[in-house]
């Protein structure tokens, strides 16, 4: 059995400037990633046999994938799902995001008025950080919610690179529903009287209607009960959107936030590339495990069915596994024990030939 690297590295690189889709070019082009891997697998050395692991992170997610603040720790080390013993474990914080990638208020990066972010531009930052590393194919690309629809549009922009792919609770485009609920999100944010600057509150009630979308009504119910009759305490639940809402006011950026809603926003594939004239979503060659969550109200199990519809039309490998979770769309954070074994599935998926 390979020797694992004790802890994870964080690392940083510089890339190529970046034109945007919507406009405006990204100069002083940085990335900071998350590696775990072998001893003597380095992000400024990779081995040539060691297959990879892209893993992609969620809204105000960052690169740090596993270890200490982890957001899918529970899945990496030693002995679970991704093992760096197996496989190179990489993330890279999106493009757009404030932890150690160009975004906001960094060096070249586009004014907030001018810079109009989508899922094309986070997985052309990713593919850039790819090449700068050396890692050509990768072995498996997951992700959830808008780490989902990057997952796609990576494997539609360069579907020779990535061998398999586990898209989990996302679709093939942003519903109206979604935008509907990331519009709301933003007036609130533009309501701010510190906006664009320094906004406070407006973050904070932004993030508790995104936390009521993010989970689903048993969920809440079984962990946010009424309280009993004759106290005054006031509900559970009012509380925990409080707290949800400072947590995220003290770690996020608004305008980063701004810009990981317009790229979700943006995410459609079933349009094409530019210079192509079929839809993105048809490039799409690797094997595919198809996840969702039977009580997700942002991304239904209809849009799911639809998504491994339009990948089987258009000749990809696919599978389809529904989670049974009391949680909602957050249950790719929360249902533990059932996330391993799809991993594993995904994994050991027949991928296509080079």
């Amino acid at each position: 059995m390979p020797t694992v690297a004790a802890t994870p590295r964080i690392f940083e690189l510089g890339l190529p400037d970046l034109a945007l889709a919507r406009g405006g070019v990204v100069r002083s082009h940085r990335v900071r990633g998350w590696w775990w891997s072998r001893e003597g697998d380095t992000p400024e050395n990779p081995a040539k046999d060691v297959p990879t692991v892209l893993l992609v992170h969620a809204l105000t997610g960052s690169a740090v994938a596993g270890g200490k603040d982890g957001w899918w720790d529970p899945l990496i080390g030693p002995g679970k799902a991704l093992d760096p013993a197996h496989h190179r474990l990489v993330c890279f914080n999106n493009l757009g995001s404030c932890y150690g990638s160009s975004g906001p208020g960094v060096e070249g990066f586009p004014a907030m008025k001018t810079v109009d972010l989508t899922s094309l531009d986070i997985s052309r930052a990713i593919l850039l950080a790819l090449d700068k590393l050396g890692v050509g194919r990768v072995h498996l690309t997951t992700g959830g919610s808008l780490g989902g629809m990057v997952t796609l549009t990576l494997a539609a922009l360069a579907p020779e690179r990535f061998e398999r792919i586990l898209p989990f609770a996302t679709s093939v485009s942003a519903s109206a529903w979604v935008v509907g609920w990331n519009h709301v999100a933003r007036q609130i944010l533009r309501l701010d009287p510190g906006y664009p600057e320094n906004v406070g509150r407006g973050l904070e009630i932004a993030r508790q209607l995104a936390i009521l979308t993010y989970r689903a009504e048993p969920g809440l119910d079984a962990r946010q009960p009424r309280p009993a009759p004759g106290t005054d305490a006031g509900y559970p639940v009012q509380s925990y959107l409080e707290h949800q809402g400072k947590k995220l006011r003290n770690r996020f950026a608004a305008q980063a936030y701004e810009l990981q809603l317009a790229a979700m926003d943006h995410h459609d594939l079933t349009q094409p590339l530019p210079g192509d004239t079929k839809p993105a979503i048809s490039r799409v060659r690797a094997a595919t495990l198809v996840v969702d969550v039977d009580t997700d109200q942002l991304f239904t199990p209809a849009q799911a069915a639809a998504l491994a519809a339009q990948l089987r039309a258009a000749g990809a490998k696919v599978e389809r596994e529904t989670v049974a979770s009391i949680h909602g769309h957050d249950a790719f954070l929360i249902e533990w024990k059932t996330l391993g074994p799809l991993l594993t599935k995904a994994l050991h998926l027949q991928a296509p030939g080079p």
